[in-house]
């Protein structure tokens, strides 16, 4: 078979292959277990059990496990649920049974149970996977086919070999398999697409199977690069991303994805959310986008910064000297000299009037700028281009709706420091994730 085994990192490491007792899985084993001294590694067999076929899945296992308790091949043995995963997700048994199958795989990675984990995709898989993602309207990165998962330890040795190639196997070897009656019912999207769609396209095109995995081979190389390009004008922080503009609209709605996947939207964006992006870069400063699961898109001058809606934040605590957390900000009020100006915000003590408090802005605000002239604080931060994500956090000082002071941005005339300040006060902020 056309297998390269020098391309995996598997000298020295343990190999899980997952073996569901089917003849693609059985084949792998095989032909893993004959390649281990080769190559330096150990096999052993791991197989998930998933509760969809009663006792014919039941059968399967046992099948594996006699398989392998004969031949002195270690085993794990996993069992779900995948019917009542399916139904408290929503979510097809197709796609339940694969997160729950990866879930026992990974798990048997962090355990150390193994380092790596071998599955028996083939080109066949391959091609079944891009006509699925096609059909269901995918970007390019859904053309690209099945992965080899270096990353997060899931190998696929096969995944360059035809089933034809592997039947053959099964056959020269005389290797014993189980066969999945659920394989052979189009009740199942990517049965249907296996049983139904691929003939009738091999009919007309024999190397369908090559071919199509060239493609996916090379729609890899390209979103990989354009996947570089598009995080080289992205700035993540733990609730927000920025995207620098202009940015090609090709590279935006890459951008869109990856900022709702980090704000925590793993599935189910739709094109709809990209074009609103994308209009959204070319419209006016503070327009917004709604997008998914209350995460906003926001127009900020040469940006737009994708954030979570959060509950309009109202905190207030009366104005003292000391240092406290404010609103996931570390905000400290304290003693300066007059000879020991630094960088940073000045103000005097004796001018900021009882009963002032430290709280976020509110409607109606007032700020009198240094040097005089007193304007909406919403105009204000505008006219500073303070980004319209940022401003309902802002820590100030306040007394009533006139604002005394903006934390790391100004001080107001009311309370500047001239030649009578006897008292001087200085104020400095940190977010959290910088300190």
């Amino acid at each position: 078979m056309n297998v390269n085994l020098h391309e995996f990192p598997i000298t020295n490491k343990t190999v899980a292959v997952a073996l569901s007792g089917g003849g693609d899985s059985m084949a792998l084993l095989h032909y893993m277990l004959g390649q281990a001294k080769i190559y330096s590694f150990s096999v052993i067999a791991i197989n998930v059990e998933h509760g969809i076929r009663g006792k014919s899945s039941i059968s399967d296992t046992n099948f594996v496990i006699d398989y392998c308790n004969k031949r002195d091949i270690p085993l794990l043995t996993y069992s779900v649920d995948c019917k009542k995963y399916a139904n408290e997700n929503k979510l097809s048994l197709e796609q339940a049974g694969r997160i729950l199958r990866y879930q026992c795989f990974y798990q048997a990675i962090a355990q150390k149970k193994c380092d790596l984990v071998a599955t028996a995709h083939h080109l066949k898989d391959n091609l079944e996977s891009v006509l699925f993602n096609l059909f269901r309207g995918t970007a390019l990165k859904g053309l690209c086919g099945i992965d080899q998962n270096f990353e997060n330890k899931i190998i696929r040795p096969f995944l360059s070999v035809s089933k034809s190639q592997i039947e053959d196997y099964l056959a020269k070897n005389a290797i014993p398999f189980v066969t999945d009656d659920t394989n052979f019912c189009a009740d199942y999207t990517r049965n249907d697409i296996r049983l139904n769609l691929i003939p009738k396209i091999e009919q007309i095109f024999p190397d369908a199977e090559k071919c199509v995995y060239r493609f996916s081979q090379t729609a890899k190389l390209e979103n990989d690069y354009l996947e570089e390009q598009t995080l080289k004008s992205m700035l993540f922080d733990k609730d927000s991303v920025k995207v620098t503009l202009p940015l090609h609209p090709a590279l935006l709605g890459r951008a869109t994805v990856l900022a709702l996947k980090h704000l925590g939207v793993q599935k189910d964006w739709e094109k709809t959310h990209i074009d609103s992006v994308n209009k959204l870069a070319n419209g006016q400063n503070g327009n917004k986008a709604y997008l998914k699961n209350g995460i906003i898109a926001i127009k900020e001058y040469d940006r737009i910064t994708f954030i979570k809606q959060l509950d309009t934040i109202d905190e207030q605590i009366d104005f003292k000297i000391g240092t406290y957390l404010f609103n996931g900000q570390t905000l400290t009020i304290e003693n300066a000299s007059p000879d020991n100006f630094t960088d940073g915000f000045y103000c005097d003590r004796d001018k900021i009037p009882e009963g002032s408090v430290i709280r976020t802005r509110r409607e109606n605000d007032k700020f009198t700028k240094f040097g005089g002239g007193t304007k909406s604080l919403s105009d204000y931060l505008t006219d500073k281009k303070i980004p319209s994500s940022e401003r309902d956090s802002l820590p100030l000082i306040a007394l009533g709706n006139q604002v005394l002071a903006i934390f790391g941005i100004a001080i107001s005339e009311k309370i500047k420091v001239d030649n009578s300040t006897k008292r001087i006060l200085k104020l400095t902020k940190e977010n959290q994730n910088e300190i």
